[in-house]
């Protein structure tokens, strides 16, 4: 029987080096994504709930005045993750009742004012924490934030006007390839 020849293992390492190779580009390359485009979630392709939040905003500020303005919502937290609790009780409620072979519109009707109801508590407790943690802002970090809130709402407008502009400019370009 003869020897394996030198060629046959370094062939193998040469296939396993350009898939690594080919999957180090690939993560690369969604890094790149990801940086390009920001991080994917909720509130990424428009304005939310939190578009009006103060925790990215503070970030900036000196820690002295980050832990003062931070820490109206550091006491809110707990009140908030119970009527987060509380919520999410009502909507398994409301599946519950539509579910139920006893249905009937009103059960229905009386689960989601029961979600409303919670809903808006929540949204009563988180918007005091806001207003007293901006209360600990100077007038300029006032602005600041404002500022900061009108570029986070003009975003997707800007989005979509570069889309229409884009998607026009397409559309200009094939009218004008059909022409002679």
């Amino acid at each position: 029987m003869a020897p394996p020849s030198a060629s046959a293992p370094s062939r193998g390492w040469r296939w396993l080096l350009i898939g690594s190779l080919a999957l180090n580009l690939l993560f690369i390359g969604g890094l790149g994504a990801l940086w390009f485009k920001g991080p994917p979630g909720p509130g990424h392709w428009g304005s939310s709930q939190t578009a009006f939040g103060i925790m990215r905003f503070s970030r900036d500020l000196p820690p002295e005045r980050r832990d003062a303005v931070r820490q109206h919502l550091k006491e809110a937290r707990q009140g908030l993750k119970d009527l987060r609790a509380e919520l999410r009780a009502a909507r398994l409620k409301a599946a519950e009742v539509l579910a139920s072979p006893s249905y009937t519109p009103e059960q229905l009707k009386a689960a989601l004012e029961t979600i409303a109801s919670a809903e808006n508590r929540m949204r009563d407790a988180g918007s005091a924490a806001l207003l007293k943690s901006i209360e600990e802002l100077t007038p300029e970090e006032r602005q600041r934030l404002a500022e900061a809130w009108t570029r986070r709402l003009e975003k997707p407008q800007r989005r979509r006007a570069k889309s229409d502009k884009d998607s026009a400019t397409d559309g200009a370009s094939e009218s004008y390839k059909g022409t002679p």
